[in-house]
């Protein structure tokens, strides 16, 4: 993965911290298998993929995703047909006509610039990436950094709600912290570890375990390592006393 661009200032983390925030990692590589970045689609492709997938489910945004290619095979096709059309194609994933809407103004965005492409941000800085994709229409932080981390191979960290529940339950991140601020708060380890690699492995933790109702922390390995784990099995155990 190619070495980061500083996004933001980083703040810094007593060593107790950082090695904690590494043990994590590693546990999290121990139960879900280590993560490499080795290629990505295009950051166009990348762009739509993570557009539809946006309040809805995997299945859906695959569904859609693909109704959208078979229908239009280039982004040529899409950027001539009406947000009607656009939106027909990808109704299955839920707000079709605002998604159809957001991709037909990015795609007359890109066109600007010299065609359907987003090669051009390719060698540009983390700070100058994030700031051209969060200007597009529908794009916000955890879009550009989806991009970043999956087409670029930035190490970078998309915060969606598996990651910030997750995060925010084991102590990585601090208390009060928003998702959108939390995806610079995270930059502070990406000279220690890979954001790829703990981006996903977050999100296999948060569906198979540290689900949003009911968390399986009795059986959690992270539990010595996560404050909510430890106020939650002493919550049990003080009722059980009582």
């Amino acid at each position: 993965m190619q070495a980061s661009k500083k996004i933001a200032t980083r703040s810094p983390l007593s060593p107790d911290r950082n090695l904690q925030v590494e043990k994590i990692d590693r546990l999290l590589a121990d139960i879900y298998g280590k993560k490499i970045f080795r290629s990505g689609p295009d950051p166009l492709t990348e762009l739509i993929f993570t557009i539809l997938s946006q309040n809805t489910n995997d299945n859906n945004r695959d569904r859609a995703f693909d109704a959208l290619k078979a229908a239009f095979p280039r982004w040529e096709d899409v950027a001539d047909a009406s947000s009607r059309a656009i939106a027909g194609a990808i109704k299955c994933a839920g707000l079709a006509e605002i998604r159809a809407r957001r991709i037909k103004a990015i795609l007359r965005r890109l066109k600007k610039h010299g065609g359907y492409s987003l090669d051009f941000i390719r060698d540009w800085p983390d700070e100058a990436v994030v700031r051209f994709l969060t200007s597009l229409d529908g794009v916000g932080r955890k879009t550009a950094a989806c991009v970043m981390a999956f087409s670029l191979g930035r190490n970078v960290m998309p915060v969606d709600t598996h990651v910030f529940r997750v995060a925010g339950r084991i102590g990585i991140l601090p208390k009060g912290i928003s998702p959108e601020k939390a995806h610079d708060y995270f930059m502070r380890f990406a000279d220690r570890l890979s954001l790829y690699q703990l981006h996903l492995n977050l999100i296999a933790h948060g569906r198979a375990v540290c689900r949003s109702r009911n968390p399986l922390c009795r059986t959690c390995r992270l539990i010595d390592l996560c404050a909510y784990g430890a106020k939650t099995m002493a919550a049990e155990i003080d009722q059980h006393d009582r």
